[in-house]
């Protein structure tokens, strides 16, 4: 259970469905398209998860406020939080990115059924039926060229 946990984010969101995490698994191809679309380096893409000792992540996420709120505390996530859901989290959510706008229900989720069980349920819907992993914009699988239920297109891309 304890390497899963890197892919728990603080504030909700699932790092396995993260673009950033999923780069980590592309081909060498793949990336430089991901890079050339994102106009970012390399390095801003291989992120091993909210909670590892590696934060060659995004500065949004290594440079956390939820994070460093939910560590000072001692907290797993927001949700075990007495002031959940707070002024910050609830900003975080309404900032206009599509994949923050369910953090506090998967918070109450996650609350609700535990870490494990959430993971779980986390890992089976953010990977499509031929058994690929996906990311909260991908809209076909590079796999099977299947339709994939994410949040459509990235809308910072537009």
């Amino acid at each position: 259970m304890a390497d899963e946990l890197v892919l728990l984010a603080v504030c909700g969101l699932y790092c396995g469905s993260c673009y950033h995490y999923r780069a980590l698994s592309y081909s060498h191809e793949r990336l430089e398209a991901l890079i050339a679309k994102r106009k970012r380096p390399p390095e801003g893409f291989l992120c091993h998860g909210c909670r590892s000792d590696v934060l060659s992540i995004h500065p949004g996420c290594s440079q956390c406020a939820l994070r460093a709120c939910a560590e000072s505390k001692g907290l797993l996530h927001c949700g075990l939080c007495p002031e959940f859901p707070c002024v910050r989290l609830e900003a975080f959510r309404d900032d206009g990115r599509l994949h923050h706008r369910e953090v506090v229900r998967q918070l109450e989720s996650l609350r609700e059924q535990g870490a494990e069980a959430w993971l779980a349920e986390q890992a089976r819907r953010w990977q499509c039926l031929c058994g690929e992993p996906f990311s909260w914009y991908e809209e076909t699988c590079h796999v099977c060229g299947a339709q994939l239920p994410s949040y459509g297109p990235d809308p910072t891309l537009r």
